[in-house]
C-alpha cells in the first residue's frame, strides 16, 4: 500500500537535528515496518524555528519505505502574521501542482491544520478516487478568533467567512475523521454536519520513550550552564512561547515565589517564540526563573529528568484539549500543573496525576506550586501514576 501523509507542522526525522519523533514520524515508521510505502508531504520551512531547511524543493529518503517531499514556500516570521496565510496558501498550491507527478496513493492521511492543504488533498482524492482521512489536531479557523478581543470576534468571523466555509467543506467531504481528542472530533463532526461514523475515531497523542538518552555529562552541563539547583523544586515548561500560552502568569508567579523564603522553587522555561522577548524582559532580575531558549531533544529530556513537576499553561480562551506536552511530561514520571479545562482536567482528576490552576490567576498558580513543594511524597506518587 502507498500512503501519503500530509503534515507541515511537525519536526522532521532525519532532517531536523536533535528532535524527537512526533505523531506522523511514529506513524510513518510503523507503516514502513509493516511493508507499506510512505510519501510524507511537508515544506522546507521549519515552523518552530522560523527558518528554511533548504533553499529549494527537496525529497529526502528517511528510512527504507519513507520519503519526505519538501515544498518550498516563502515562510513567515510570526505565527500571527499575514505572511503565514500567504505561506500556507503557497504550499497548498504547490501541492496541487506537484501531485500529478507522483503515483496515485491508496489512502491519504492529512493532518489538520492546515485547512488549505486538506482542501487540496480532498480535491485530489475526489478526482482520483482516493480516500482522505483527516487527523484533527487543532481547531482552525476557530483558533484565529482568539487573537482578537472578545468584542471584535463577531466581526473577525465575518472577515474570515471564507475560512469557515473551507473547514465546513473539508470536514463534510473527508472520507473519515480522526482526532487526538473527543473534543476535537466532535468539533469536526459539527462542521461536517453529520453524526459519528464507524470510520471516525480518537487516537490520543503519545510519546515514544524508547529512544530517550540518559547522559549524566549533559545533565551536569545543563545544571552548571543554567544554574539549576539539585535541591530546588523545578517547575518546567517546554514549548513554543506563543499567544495561546499563559506564560505571563508563570513569570508573575515566579516574582511572588521569590519572596517566599520557606520554599526553594525554580521555574524553568524551555523554548522560544513570538512572546519570547517580552517574557525575557519580564523575567529580568529574577534569580528563580531560567529561560534556556531552544534546546535539542537530548537536552530537553535531561531537563525533564531534573524536573519535579511540569506546566501545561494555557490561556483561558485556548482551544487545545489534549496537546502534545502533557504526554511527554507524563512519560518522564512528572505530575502536571495545568490550566486547561475539559478532557485534560478530567484526566488529571480521575487519574490523580496533577493539579489544576486558574488561567491568568497568579495566586492560584502560586498555591499549586507551593503545594507540590511541601508535599514531596504525594508529588512522587502523582508522577508514578502519570508514567503508568
Amino acid at each position: 500500500m502507498l500512503v501519503w501523509i500530509i503534515q507541515d507542522g511537525e519536526p522532521l526525522p532525519g532532517i531536523d537535528p536533535g528532535v524527537r519523533e512526533w505523531r506522523c514520524s511514529i506513524l510513518s515508521k510503523t507503516l514502513a515496518a509493516r511493508g507499506h510505502a510512505v510519501l510524507w508531504w511537508a515544506s522546507t520551512f521549519d515552523h518552530s524555528q522560523k527558518r528554511h531547511r533548504y533553499k529549494e524543493p527537496n525529497t529526502v529518503d528517511i528510512i527504507s519505505g519513507v520519503k519526505i517531499r519538501l515544498l518550498h514556500g516563502p515562510g513567515y516570521g510570526s505565527n500571527k502574521s499575514l505572511k503565514r496565510f500567504i505561506h500556507q496558501r503557497s504550499i497548498a498550491r504547490l501541492f496541487a501542482q506537484e501531485t500529478v507527478n507522483h503515483p496515485v496513493p491508496d489512502v491519504i492521511f492529512c493532518g489538520m491544520p492546515l485547512p488549505e492543504l486538506a482542501e487540496q488533498a480532498i480535491i485530489y482524492g475526489q478526482k482520483n478516487h482516493v480516500p482522505v482521512v483527516l487527523d484533527v489536531r487543532d481547531q482552525w479557523p476557530d483558533l484565529y478568533l482568539t487573537m482578537f478581543p472578545r468584542i471584535l470576534r463577531g466581526m473577525a468571523k465575518l472577515i474570515l467567512k471564507k475560512e469557515f466555509r473551507r473547514i465546513e467543506w473539508v470536514c463534510r467531504y473527508a472520507s473519515a475523521i480522526l482526532s487526538i481528542s473527543e473534543t476535537y472530533l466532535n468539533w469536526a463532526l459539527n462542521y461536517a454536519g453529520r453524526p459519528r461514523d464507524r470510520m471516525d475515531g480518537v487516537f490520543a497523542l503519545g510519546y515514544d520513550a524508547s529512544g530517550d538518552i540518559v547522559n549524566e555529562t549533559n545533565i551536569n552541563r545543563l545544571k552548571d550552564k543554567y544554574g539549576i539547583r539539585s535541591e530546588s523544586i523545578k517547575v518546567t515548561f517546554v514549548g513554543i512561547f506563543g499567544f495561546s500560552y499563559d506564560l505571563e502568569t508563570v513569570v508573575n508567579a515566579a516574582k511572588v515565589l521569590q519572596n517566599r523564603s520557606e520554599i526553594d522553587v525554580q521555574i524553568v522555561l524551555v523554548g522560544d517564540g513570538d512572546e519570547g522577548p517580552r517574557l525575557r524582559k519580564m523575567a529580568q532580575g529574577l534569580p528563580n526563573i531560567v529561560l534556556t531558549g531552544w534546546l535539542d531533544n537530548e537536552s530537553v529530556q535531561n531537563i525533564l529528568r531534573l524536573s519535579s513537576v511540569c506546566l501545561v499553561a494555557y490561556k483561558e480562551e485556548a482551544t487545545q484539549s489534549l496537546p502534545n506536552k502533557p504526554f511527554e511530561y507524563m512519560s518522564f514520571g512528572l505530575p502536571l500543573i495545568a490550566s486547561l479545562s475539559g478532557e485534560l482536567e478530567d484526566l488529571i482528576k480521575s487519574e490523580q496525576i496533577g493539579l489544576q490552576y486558574i488561567a491568568g490567576d497568579v495566586d492560584s498558580l502560586v498555591e499549586k506550586i507551593s503545594w507540590f513543594a511541601c508535599n514531596i511524597e504525594a508529588r512522587q506518587a502523582m508522577g508514578q501514576r502519570a508514567r503508568r
